[in-house]
């Protein structure tokens, strides 16, 4: 081997090295990252409330700080200022600072923008249950405002609709000497699909897109990120989307129009994670999970996962699949993301995978009916009697006992099977009156979220059923507060917009469902105590609770209260007749609401479906044995979308 003609020194190879990587990430001290927000001005419809919402959180990776917020664009709805809007101006530099501008790192950049009007997406909706504060800080507050296309409901305009037009100059002086990369973000408050839109400079022109995978649809309202676009070097570029399409015109759907529309966008070079992935809460099993993210930058861009902060091996994309979910993949991932001007990470998501958990208990009330899924209750204070005489006498054998100086409650956990349009509760209760005679009524039995059917025992000792919607509705005229045994019986029909109330087996009170409620799937059945402290918890006792998914005559009614006889039977949901105290059993909780249970009799199976049931599911074990699992009820992999928010 030839020796070389110089000594040799480490120390020079080391620094030859050192200089080369920093001439590989030339400029980089002087990478930047800046999002432009557009606005809109809605005092002239005098809807001040809708007018300008600044970045005030971290938004698309993006920190308040780094986000331009721009004059509000009228919307047009006062005639006398009705758009098209042209040559809204705003000059940004490095001393700009106020009214939602922020200084730049370095240099100069001239914002010109043009269109029909500005409009407000409302997100997340405009009023409750959406939520307040509307819109939410972050990426909320850049797709609540946006350039309003020519197509979707917009009314104002008198010298004929314009698309929107965004031209920004200066570029060159912010990013001196790397090129930089464009990503849009777009919202709309009547579509379902977003158009394309084209970047151009003097010498070329790129399409950007918006996958309608990437978008959040939200009862008329959308917004996601388009692609992102190849490196531009040129000092000023122009945004123009393609035209938009009017509703009822062409697919998909009919009745949303395909908007063009951009709410705000990201020029940088260095990589920013422009959408983390959401945390997942995954069942176990072959049903896949994909986490994914979106990043803008200067391509290339490299991608590697993480697992509780270590890199993942061969995990290189935008998006992370794991095939099969077990408990060893849960965990808190996030995405590093590098090109040759810096680096950026997602914030984490957490990946959980749910398992079922046992309660092991002795206060399980046990569910009679053989007719289909059982519906046992869990007991929580209330007193088991062997009989209850009043003094007529009439004699009930295997009653529960409710206090309220110590509220007790039997709770039958939420089945679709109780979800039924029409139908029949019935119930024996026995009470001296209410706690508290100057406050609200004691509940009987509840099934109502924000919706649903209440049956509750007034001061005056009347019994009262109402949807959770209307609660003026109608009161039985009986006193049933007396310290004896009445047979009560609710049927409702909602089709029909009736529902009666029935007295020892005698119609009291009929009257119209207006408006019509709804069951809130899943909802549990509260027996003496509601979740809800509006109510007094029931001072008396209940005897053979049941539910039927028919609307019963007046002689079934008539019939189940002079004999007991079941009366439909095929039409029988529950039936919690108390004939013994309490038992043991278990109760089963998962997390996954798509879940389905199900039992065998055997621990190799063959397994059945439990399609009505419901998180915490309680059974009593005086049943045959029974082995219980559940699954994912369809084969569609569970997505971490950072665009669902």
């Amino acid at each position: 081997m030839k020796k070389p003609s110089f000594p040799f020194n480490p120390r020079v190879r080391r620094a030859a090295c050192t200089v080369s990587a920093a001439a590989l990430m030339l400029g980089v001290s002087h990478a930047a990252t800046v999002g432009f927000n557009f606005q809109c001005d809605w005092d002239d419809a005098g809807a001040h409330s809708y007018t300008g919402k600044p970045v005030t959180a971290t938004a698309f990776g993006i920190s308040p700080e780094g986000w331009q917020n721009l004059t509000p664009l009228p919307t047009g709805y006062n005639s006398s200022d009705s758009g098209p809007f042209v040559g809204f101006n705003e000059v940004i530099d490095t001393t700009t600072s106020g009214g939602g501008l922020n200084p730049l790192p370095q240099g100069s950049i001239t914002v010109n923008w043009s269109a029909t009007a500005g409009n407000c997406s409302g997100f997340r909706g405009y009023g409750p249950p959406y939520g307040a504060p509307n819109p939410h800080p972050g990426n909320q507050e850049v797709y609540y405002g946006f350039l309003r296309d020519e197509a979707n409901f917009y009314t104002s305009p008198t010298n004929g609709p314009i698309p929107y037009s965004v031209t920004i100059a200066g570029l060159r002086s912010v990013w001196t000497n790397n090129p930089y990369a464009i990503q849009l973000v777009a919202s709309t408050d009547t579509g379902m699909v977003i158009t394309n839109a084209f970047i151009s400079s003097v010498t070329s022109t790129q399409s950007v897109t918006y996958d309608a995978t990437n978008l959040t649809y939200f009862n008329g309202i959308m917004g996601g990120l388009s692609t992102m676009s190849g490196p531009w070097t040129n000092d000023s570029i122009s945004i123009n989307g393609a035209p938009a399409t009017f509703g009822k015109a062409g697919s998909p759907p009919v009745g949303y129009a395909i908007a063009s529309t951009i709410a705000g966008f990201i020029v940088t070079d260095k990589p920013v994670v422009s959408m983390s992935p959401n945390s997942v809460l995954a069942f176990g099993g072959d049903t896949p999970v994909v986490l994914s993210a979106s990043a803008v930058g200067v391509p290339p861009l490299s991608y590697q996962w993480r697992r509780n902060g270590q890199p993942i091996p061969g995990a290189t994309l935008l998006s992370l699949t794991n095939t099969t979910v077990t408990p060893a993949i849960a965990g808190s991932y996030d995405l590093l993301v590098t090109n040759l001007y810096g680096r950026a990470t997602s914030s984490v998501a957490i990946l959980a995978v749910d398992q079922i958990t046992v309660t092991v208990g002795n206060n399980y009330v046990v569910d009679s009916n053989t007719n289909g899924t059982s519906h046992d209750g869990l007991n929580s204070g209330a007193n088991w009697l062997a009989a209850s005489t009043d003094s007529v006498p009439v004699t009930r054998n295997g009653v529960m006992q409710f206090a309220s100086a110590s509220p007790s409650q039997i709770v039958v956990s939420g089945q679709t099977n109780f979800d039924a349009t029409a139908g029949t509760v019935t119930f024996w209760m026995r009470s001296a009156g209410v706690a508290d005679p100057g406050g609200n009524p004691a509940m009987l039995f509840d099934r109502a979220g924000s919706d649903g059917l209440q049956i509750v025992l007034n001061p005056d000792g009347t019994v009262q059923a109402q949807p959770a919607s209307t609660p003026s509705a109608s009161i039985a005229g009986s006193n049933v507060a007396d310290n004896k045994w009445h047979h009560i019986a609710v049927v409702f029909d909602q089709p029909g917009m009736l529902m009666g109330i029935y007295v020892d087996g005698a119609l009291f009170y009929e009257y119209n469902l207006m408006p019509v409620w709804q069951w809130q799937p899943g909802q549990e059945i509260e027996l003496g105590l509601s979740h809800t402290a509006t109510w007094q918890a029931y001072d008396g006792l209940l005897d053979d609770v049941r539910f039927y998914n028919q609307v019963l005559t007046d002689a079934d009614i008539a019939s189940v209260y002079s004999t007991g006889a079941l009366a439909k039977p095929g039409a029988l949901v529950m039936q919690l007749n108390f004939d013994t105290a309490p038992v043991n059993g278990i109760s089963l909780q998962w997390q996954c609401p798509d879940a389905v249970l199900q039992s065998a009799d055997s621990a190799q199976g063959p397994y059945s479906d439990l399609p009505a049931a419901r998180s915490p599911y309680p059974a009593a074990a005086v049943k045959a044995m029974k082995f219980y699992r559940y699954h994912g009820h369809t084969p569609a992999p569970v997505i971490s979308n950072p665009y669902l928010m």
